[in-house]
Parts: structure tokens; sequence; C-alpha cells
């Protein structure tokens, strides 16, 4: 975005205090009365300044048609919520704490948070000790799915999701390993994402 000058910068932040106050935008009158600009041009000016800086959209089919150009964050904030094994289950404990930033990914949709991953049941998907997993939090997968189970009253795994005749299998990825059979599993979210920090 190009720079401002003093008086714009004070139009940007009149216009943003006012739609947070009253939940529209001011007219062009109200720009001039409160900064006492008598020549209603001079607003006009300021405006289309603004709207080529890229800071303001201007509806012109509305008295109060003006909105701020919110620019989206280059990254996405998500919760990392606890550790996650990739052996045997562990209990399910979410802290909501803290946050991890990743690049943004249309890919990513839906609710999303983070887990580290702990254990090597999981190599054969690329999932190592240590990384970062983004879940997307859903209650229904597809066979073949990553995902977080829990299964004995509150116990996690992450497994490879498979359901079979009269019952699941929770299958790692891993041939020294051993699925895990259960009738019943809720599960929590699907792994979308894996990230591996190499420093």
């Amino acid at each position: 975005m190009q720079t401002l000058t003093k008086r714009q910068k004070e139009i940007i932040s009149y216009i943003k205090e006012y739609i947070e106050k009253y939940g529209y935008s001011p007219s062009f009158d109200d720009i001039a009365q409160h900064f006492g600009l008598a020549a209603m041009s001079t607003v006009h000016e300021h405006v289309s300044a603004l709207v080529s800086k890229g800071y303001l959209q201007r509806n012109n089919r509305k008295e109060r048609g003006l909105s701020l150009v919110t620019k989206q964050k280059p990254y996405m904030e998500i919760p990392l919520v606890g550790v996650i094994t990739c052996g045997e289950p562990i209990e399910a404990i979410e802290d909501h704490t803290e946050t991890i930033n990743i690049a943004r990914d249309g890919a990513l949709r839906g609710k999303l948070y983070a887990l580290k991953a702990k254990g090597d049941s999981m190599i054969g998907e690329g999932v190592f000790d240590g990384d970062t997993l983004i879940i997307k939090k859903q209650e229904t997968a597809e066979n073949g799915d990553t995902v977080v189970a829990i299964i004995d009253d509150n116990e996690a795994t992450l497994k490879k999701y498979y359901q079979e005749k009269n019952r699941i299998r929770l299958q790692p990825a891993n041939p020294n390993l051993k699925p895990f059979y259960r009738k019943e599993v809720e599960i929590r979210g699907v792994v979308v994402k894996i990230i591996r920090d190499l420093t």
C-alpha cells in the first residue's frame, strides 16, 4: 500500500471509529464537518486518494457507501492444543493457551487445530516424532484417513481409519506394530497437513 498524508491518516482513523460506533460509514458531510473542511471537493479529493491507494472502497450507489479495505494476513493462526501419540494411546488433554502460525493455504478449510506428534507408529505416512500436525475438526472419516481417534474412555491416538464389517480398525503405518480393533471409536479430526521443523 502507498503511504498516506497526515490528513489522510486522520480521515481513515475517523471513518474506522465512526463505523465501529454506528455500524455504517460517515457521509461526506460528516467528514467535512468533523475536520472543518468548507469545500466538499477537498473531501472528495481525500476520499478518492484513499480509494486509489487501496485503503477505502466506495459504493457510489449508497450515500454512506465507504468501507475500509481489510488486508488478509499472510498466515493462519491455529490453536496448538496438545500432544498426540502415534503409538500407545494416552489420555486426551487439550490445552488452548498456545497458537502457531502457518502460511495461509486456501485448501485448508473448516475448523483447524494443531497437535504435536509423539512416537513412530505413523512413519509410513510421513509422520515423525516431533512433527506438528494440522487437524481438521470433524466427527467422521473415510477409509484410509489419518485420524485423531478417542478410544477406551478418553484415550487419544493417531492412526489410519478403516471401517470393517462389524468393527473399526485403527492401523499404524509401521510394519513393526499391530492395529487396534474397536467396536466404537470417537473421531476428533483428520490430518490435513504435516509440518516438520528441520532446524
